[in-house]
C-alpha cells in the first residue's frame, strides 16, 4: 500500500471470508515483493525505501504479527522481490535498479553471499525464487538476452555454485514461482503467463492476444488523413500490419503512408528517449516522478510535438508550452501525427491505437486490432463501434455498483442492438468530430439520435451458487442452484441452457415469475440433463434488452463413459446415429433481372448433393429440401425455415446454407432477398435475419450455418456502400453463445464474394465442397471436424481469389470440435 505499509488477512473457510490479522504501516516506499514461508510463520517484504522486513506470522487463529528484523539490503537501492528458502535459513532478494541479487541470513539480514551477475549488463534479475528442494535458486527480469528474449538465471548450490541461461519471455519478468514437481511458473509484462518443465522447454504459455508496437519507429506509418495506419504488432518483427478506415478492414500499407520525425527546423528534440529528462530546443520537458518518454513525432508544418510517455501523451509548442496532455492506457510505444494536422494517433501497450484531435487532445476513436491479424473493434467514446466478425467482445463495459460490491462487466455484444454502428465509424474520419460523425450517420441512415448510456439498457447478470465449476457428476442430470439479477423495469424472463454447444430442455427455464415488487434479484433451480461424459453447461438470462453473459459450469463426468458412436449400428440393434438435415438456397435467376448472378443456384445444388453422400455413414439418414431460383420465392424460404426448425430432434445436426443476394437497409438490418424480391419494398418481400435468427438459434441439435451472399453491386441502388452487404452483425450475433451457430461465411465486412466460370461456382462454395469431399482432412483421419473445414476453407479462398476474398468461421463459446461428415 505505498507508504501506508501492508495489511495481512487470514481466513478460515477458504476465503469465503476472512478478517485482518496485522499491518505494519511504517513503510516510506511502495512495496512489490511478499513471501510467506512453507509452513506459514514467517513473512518477508521488500520496498522501495530500500528495507527487507521479516514478521513472525501466528496461526490462524492469532491476530499477532511481529516485526523480527528490518535490514537495508546491499546490491541496490529498490528491492522488488523477495523469496524465502524452503528451510527458512536464506532469503534472496532482487532489484529493480540493479542487475544484483543478495542471499542474506534469515535470522539477523546478513549478507549470506552474492550470485554470480556476470554477463547481466543489460537489465535486471529483480525477480526471484527458490526451487523447491532449495537447490536451486532462479532469477529473471529486464535481463535482455536478444530482441525480444528476456532471460533466465538458474544457480546451483542454492546461488553458490555454477549458473545456466535460458530464455523465458519476450518481456520483462515481474514474477516466479517454482512448483513442487521441479516445474516453474512466471509471469511477464508482454502480458504473459507460462509455465516451465525441469529441463527449461516451455510447457504452458499464454498471451493476452494483444498487438506489440514496440517495434521499429519508422514503420508506425499514417496516411495523410490518417484514415489509416500501418504498425508492427509483434515485438522484434519487421513485417508490418495494416488497417484502412476507408475500407474497414485489414490492409496492406502503401508507399505514400509516412512515419513522423522527431525533430523540424525548429524543434530540436534530444536526450528524449526512455529518458525522464527531455530537451526542446534546449529547454527541459518537465514530467511526473518516474514519468519516462518513449516515443516522439513532429507534425508537417514543425510547430507542434507530440511526446508519447509511459504515463501520458503530450503536445507541446516549440517554446515547450504544453497545449494539452491526456492520460495513456498504457505506455505510449508510438506516436505519430497526420499530414492534414488533424490528428495525433498513438499506439499503446494495451494493444489500442487511438485518435486524438490535434488541436485540444479530445480522443474521438480508438482501434483494437488483434494480434491473430484478422479480428478488431474499433470505437468512439460514446461507445458506437464496429467490428469484425468475431471482434466485438474485446472489448466490454464495466459498471461500477459501489464501494462494497464488484463491478459487473458486460461484453460489447451484450449492446449489439444499440451500439453497433459502422455507418458512425464510417462517418467519423471524414468528420473528424465522434459527436459530429453519430449526427451525420444517424441523418444518412433517417435514424432518431438514442442515448447510448448502457445503464439504461442493461441485461441480466447470474450467478451460479452450486455446483462449482469443475466438480463431478454421475448421474444423468444436474440440480443448478442460481440467481439472477436484473434492473426492476426489465426483469429477466427467462433462462437458456446449452450443453456441450447444444440447446436442451428445461423445466421451469422458459417462463420465470416476476420478482418481489422492487427486488433486484431472483433465485432459480434448475434439473438440467446432461450426456455420459465431461460436459460445459452454460446458462442465460435473457430480460427485453437481451442477453445475460454465460455463467459456465465445466462438469466432469465420473461414471462409466459413454461408449463412442458408432459409423454403423450393429445387426440387430436400433440405429442411434443422429439424421443430418440440410436446407440449401441459391438464387441466381431473380424476378428483377438486374439482381441476376451466375452460380448461386448451382452452388446451392452442388452443395446439397456432396452433403447428400453421407448418407449411411456417420448419419443414419440424409435429408434434403432444396430450393434454387423460382422454387425460392419468400414463402418457400420461410417454408423452408419452418421445416427444418419442425423435423430437427437434440440427437441432429443441421446445416442451412443461404447463396444469392444480401443486403442491409438503411437500419443496418440484414435482409436474404428471395427470388421474388421487390427491393423498393424490401420489408415487405425480403428475408428478415431475425426469421433465420430465430429459426437457428432454436434448433435442438449442432446447427451450421453457410452464408454467401455478399456479392458485388449494390442492390438498393442509394450509392451508400458504407452500410451495404456488411454480414458482420449477422455473423456475431448467430454465433454468440446463446445462440450457438457455428457461422462459415464467405467473406469478412464489406468483401465482395466472387463467383468465376473457371471454378464454375462461387469461391466459397468450392472450397466448401472440397473440403467436405475429403480435402480438408490434412491429417488423413477419414473424418472432417469443423474445424478442419475452416482451416481449408480459409486457405483455398484465398488461394482461388489471390488474397482478396477472406471467409470467415466462427464457432460459439462453448461449442467443442466434432466430426461433420466422413472423409471420402
Amino acid at each position: 500500500m505505498g507508504r501506508n505499509g501492508i495489511r495481512v488477512f487470514a481466513s478460515d473457510d477458504g476465503w469465503a471470508a476472512s478478517r485482518e490479522v496485522g499491518s505494519d504501516p511504517n513503510y516510506d516506499g511502495e512495496s512489490y515483493g511478499a513471501d510467506i514461508s512453507s509452513d506459514g510463520t514467517l513473512l518477508a517484504t521488500s520496498a522501495f525505501d530500500g528495507m527487507l522486513r521479516v514478521y513472525a506470522l501466528g496461526g490462524p487463529r492469532d491476530a499477532a504479527l511481529r516485526l523480527l528484523k528490518s535490514a537495508r539490503v546491499e546490491g541496490g537501492q529498490r528491492p522488488f522481490s523477495v523469496a524465502i528458502a524452503p528451510d527458512k535459513k536464506r532469503i534472496a532478494v532482487g532489484f529493480a535498479d540493479s542487475p544484483a541479487v543478495a542471499v542474506v541470513d534469515a535470522g539477523d539480514l546478513t549478507a549470506a553471499y552474492s550470485p554470480s551477475v556476470q554477463g547481466v549488463a543489460n537489465g535486471t534479475l529483480s525477480a526471484v525464487a527458490w526451487s523447491a528442494d532449495g537447490r536451486q535458486l532462479l532469477a529473471a527480469g529486464a535481463w535482455k538476452r536478444g530482441e525480444g528474449q528476456h532471460g533466465l538465471r538458474r544457480w546451483a548450490d542454492g546461488g553458490r555454485g555454477a549458473f545456466t541461461d535460458s530464455t523465458v519471455a519476450a518481456n520483462s519478468v515481474v514474477d516466479l514461482r517454482a512448483l513442487p514437481d521441479g516445474r516453474l511458473a512466471f509471469a511477464s509484462t508482454d502480458p504473459a503467463l507460462g509455465v516451465l518443465a525441469a529441463t527449461g522447454t516451455r510447457q504452458f504459455y499464454v498471451t493476452a492476444g494483444i498487438s506489440d508496437f514496440r517495434g521499429d519507429r519508422a514503420r508506425f506509418r499514417l496516411t495523410a488523413r490518417g484514415n489509416g495506419v500501418s504498425f508492427t504488432s509483434a515485438y522484434g518483427t519487421q513485417q508490418s500490419a495494416a488497417f484502412d478506415f476507408d475500407a474497414m478492414d485489414w490492409a496492406e500499407p502503401a508507399a505514400a503512408w509516412q512515419a513522423s520525425p522527431v525533430t523540424g527546423r525548429d524543434m530540436q528534440l534530444v536526450n528524449w528517449f526512455e529518458s525522464a529528462r527531455p530537451q526542446l530546443n534546449g529547454r527541459a520537458i518537465t514530467l511526473e516522478a518516474n514519468e519516462i518518454a518513449l516515443s516522439a513525432a513532429v507534425n508537417q508544418a514543425g510547430n507542434g510535438l507530440a511526446l508519447g510517455t509511459s504515463f501520458f501523451v503530450r503536445y507541446l509548442q516549440r517554446d515547450g508550452r504544453e497545449l494539452w496532455r491526456v492520460p495513456a492506457p498504457g505506455s505510449t510505444w508510438q506516436v505519430a501525427q497526420s499530414q492534414d494536422a488533424r490528428w495525433v494517433v498513438a499506439a499503446f501497450s494495451d494493444g489500442s491505437i487511438r485518435w486524438y484531435r490535434a488541436r485540444d487532445g479530445a480522443e474521438q476513436l480508438a482501434l483494437l486490432p488483434h494480434a491473430d491479424k484478422r479480428r478488431w473493434v474499433a470505437w468512439t467514446p460514446q461507445g458506437y463501434y464496429a467490428a469484425s466478425a468475431g471482434g466485438e467482445d474485446l472489448i466490454g463495459w464495466q459498471l461500477d455498483r459501489g464501494p462494497v460490491r464488484a463491478a459487473d462487466f458486460f461484453a460489447g455484444s451484450r449492446f449489439r442492438a444499440t451500439l453497433f454502428r459502422p455507418d458512425v465509424i464510417s462517418q467519423l474520419m471524414a468528420t473528424g468530430d465522434a459527436a459530429a460523425a453519430l449526427q451525420a450517420a444517424n441523418d444518412a441512415g433517417g435514424r432518431k439520435a438514442e442515448s447510448a448510456r448502457i445503464e439504461r439498457q442493461l441485461p441480466p447478470t447470474l450467478t451460479v451458487l452450486s455446483p462449482s465449476d469443475g466438480d463431478g457428476v454421475g448421474s444423468p442430470q444436474v440440480r443448478i442452484d442460481l440467481v439472477v439479477r436484473a434492473t426492476t423495469d426489465a426483469p429477466a424472463t427467462s433462462l437458456r441452457v446449452r450443453v456441450n454447444g447444444k440447446v436442451v430442455s428445461v423445466p421451469g427455464a422458459e417462463a420465470l415469475a416476476k420478482p418481489a415488487a422492487g427486488a433486484a434479484e431472483s433465485r432459480h433451480t434448475l434439473t438440467v440433463p446432461l450426456p455420459a461424459e465431461d460436459a460445459e453447461v452454460m446458462v442465460f438470462a435473457e430480460n427485453r434488452y437481451g442477453f445475460s453473459t454465460p455463467a459456465v459450469l465445466r462438469l466432469r463426468w465420473t461414471a462409466t463413459p459413454a461408449p463412442p458412436p458408432a459409423v454403423a449400428a450393429p445387426s440387430g440393434a436400433p440405429d442411434t446415429r443422429p439424421v443430418l438435415y440440410v436446407l440449401a438456397v441459391g438464387i441466381s435467376k431473380y424476378r428483377d433481372a438486374g439482381l441476376r448472378l451466375d452460380f448461386p443456384s448451382k452452388d446451392a445444388s452442388d452443395f446439397a448433393n456432396v452433403f447428400q453422400t453421407q448418407q449411411d455413414g456417420l448419419y443414419r439418414k440424409v435429408v434434403v429440401k432444396l430450393l434454387t431460383d423460382e422454387k425460392a420465392r419468400r414463402d418457400d424460404v420461410l417454408d423452408g425455415l419452418e421445416w427444418i426448425r419442425r423435423e430437427m430432434t437434440a440427437r441432429d445436426v443441421g446445416v442451412v446454407f443461404l447463396a444469392g443476394h444480401g443486403t442491409n437497409d438503411s437500419d443496418g438490418v440484414y435482409y436474404y432477398l428471395p427470388q421474388d424480391v421487390e427491393t423498393d419494398r424490401l420489408k415487405r418481400s425480403g428475408v428478415i435475419f431475425t426469421e433465420i435468427k430465430n429459426t437457428l438459434a432454436s434448433l435442438p441439435g449442432k446447427v451450421l450455418f453457410f452464408v454467401d451472399t455478399c456479392h458485388s453491386g449494390n442492390v438498393l441502388g442509394t450509392g451508400r456502400r458504407s452500410v451495404r452487404n456488411d454480414i458482420t452483425a449477422v455473423v456475431n450475433e448467430l454465433s454468440s453463445a446463446e445462440n450457438g451457430v457455428i457461422v462459415f461465411a464467405a467473406s469478412t465486412g464489406r468483401q465482395d464474394a466472387q463467383e468465376s466460370r473457371e471454378w464454375n461456382n462461387g469461391a466459397f462454395t468450392k472450397a466448401v465442397i472440397e473440403g467436405v469431399s475429403g480435402k480438408a482432412d490434412y491429417a488423413r483421419t477419414g473424418r472432417v471436424t469443423h474445424k478442419m473445414l475452416d482451416l481449408y476453407t480459409s486457405e483455398r479462398v484465398k488461394m482461388l481469389t489471390k488474397g482478396s476474398q477472406s471467409p470467415v468461421t466462427i464457432v460459439p463459446q462453448g461449442v467443442p470440435d466434432f466430426p461433420l461428415v466422413l472423409a471420402r
